[in-house]
Parts: structure tokens; sequence; C-alpha cells
């Protein structure tokens, strides 16, 4: 008798129904946004460590997410009228690398982001090669900081946030759950997730706009499987609470061969002017 095998969806859809139990227990507390910075706590709560596993679990499993080493990634951004093609990189330790295409006027332009765990850097490549320079401030720290597919809930970037739970909240009408990560030197984020299903459905980070300091926050709000694991394929890019912008995934691979990609800021050989023989008349 032939049967029929439930979808990837319909697998990671019945893992959430084993952690309903530990999330109903949260939803007494009160509705939270996230609180401006405080004193770093010195251990995890429990609730917000609860929350954490359970999206573990309905999104592919704690050993599958612990076994993710990489994503490469490529789609579209548009950011107000501006669109453009991205190829994304990002490691489980936290190295980034993201490249942009566009044309504008005819003209063909592209400029590479990158972190390399400990610097982050830019680099215009097109129409004409430039030397890279530091990418610093507020939008260098939240580049590194904020990823689009991969989270700090394994190690080794699970060891630089102390996690607590904050309340009840809502996103997109949906009742969720936040939780805020309190990072090394400041470095503070904050994680929606489902209260139904369980996903990680927002989060975020203070970022910069026109040079402004303001809350920049990721909204997914659609999901692929991918070699056994849930990924956002669609996420919206908001900005004290206003959508701006929106970023769409064509292709995600996971635990790709990454030895010929540098995350480094590339070394520029500058051209050595040659001087003219000096003449004796």
């Amino acid at each position: 008798m032939n049967t029929q095998k439930p979808s990837l969806f319909q697998q990671f859809s019945a893992k959430f129904t084993i952690c309903l139990a530990m999330t109903i227990l949260l939803s007494h507390l009160v509705s939270a946004q996230p609180r401006p910075a405080q004193g770093r706590p010195a251990q995890s709560d429990a609730p917000s460590l609860q929350l954490i596993e359970n999206f573990l679990q309905v999104s592919g499993g704690s050993l599958a997410h612990r076994n993710l080493l990489n994503v490469v990634a490529s789609g579209q951004i548009k950011e107000s009228i501006q669109e453009r093609r991205f190829k994304l990189i990002e490691t489980a330790d936290g190295r980034r690398l993201i490249t942009y295409d566009w044309v504008h006027l005819g003209r063909a332009h592209q400029v590479v982001y990158g972190h390399d765990g400990e610097q982050t850097w830019k680099q215009v490549r097109k129409p004409q090669i430039e030397e890279p320079v530091a990418y610093s401030g507020i939008e260098g720290r939240h580049f590194a900081q904020v990823l689009w597919l991969l989270q700090p809930f394994t190690l080794p970037r699970k060891g630089d946030y102390i996690f607590q739970f904050e309340g009840n909240a809502k996103v997109k009408g949906r009742p969720a759950f936040l939780v805020k990560g309190f990072g090394a030197e400041e470095r503070h984020a904050w994680f929606y997730f489902d209260r139904e299903n369980s996903l990680l459905t927002r989060w975020g980070a203070i970022g910069a706009i026109a040079g402004a300091e303001a809350y920049m926050d990721y909204q997914a709000t659609r999901f692929k499987g991918v070699d056994g694991l849930l990924f956002p394929t669609a996420i919206e890019l908001v900005v004290e609470n206003a959508v701006f912008g929106r970023v769409t995934f064509d292709s995600i691979q996971t635990n790709q061969d990454l030895s010929d990609i540098s995350f480094q800021a590339p070394e520029m050989e500058l051209p050595t002017l040659r001087q003219r023989p000096i003449s004796s008349d």
C-alpha cells in the first residue's frame, strides 16, 4: 500500500507541538518591546533558553543546527526604489560577505561588504575598483552583528550573548515572545518567536539610517526547508516599525566549501610611479 510521505514543512510543523507546553507557561507575562540598553545579566534565564531550544527543534533540530557551518545564498534586495542583486555568505563563527550588483544609468555597479570576525570593511569594485575602507560606526557594527540567515543560538556565537525573556509581543498581528540578547561591548539584539509555531519571525538591533541611530529589524514572511533546516526566504527590512525594504532569496545552500573565499579586506597593489631620468643638460 502506498503512503504519502509528509512534506519537509509538515515535518517541521509537527515538531512544534512538543514545545507548546513550555511556551504556554510563558503567556501570562506582560507585553514587551525592546527596552533601552541595561546592565548585562550574569547568565541567561530559563524561559529564553527554552524558547531558543523550541526554535531549534521546529526548524530542523538542535544537532542539525550545531552541524551548520555556513550558508551561501543569492537573491534580490529592494530598498525604496533601488533594486540590487546580492550574493551572501554567512558562517557559524560570525564571518560575513555580501556582494551587491546593480545597474544605474547603463553602468554596472558592484560593492562588497565583509566581516572577517574582527574587522568590518567595504570596497567599491565597479564601475571602477577602489581601495577597501573600514566599515565602522553603528552601521558597520550592525552589519557584523545581525545576520540574515544564521542566528547566535549555537556555539561559537551563542557564547557572546546572555539571553533574557522580555515578555509578550506581536509580529504582524501574531502573538510572539520577545527575548533580548545581551552581547559583548553593549552589542544588544532582540528576537521574536512566534507563540504558535515557535519560529523566529523577527530579529534586530540598533543600526543607523542616514547617520541617525534607529531600531532596525528583519521580519521573516516566508520559509523554506533546505537540507533539513528551515530558513526564511523572504524578509522585510523594518526601521522604527516601518517597512522600508525587502529581501528575497532565490537560492540557499548549506555547508559549502569556502576554502577559496577570503573574508579579509583585499590588499591592493598600488602602481609604482617611475621617475624619468634627470638629464645632464
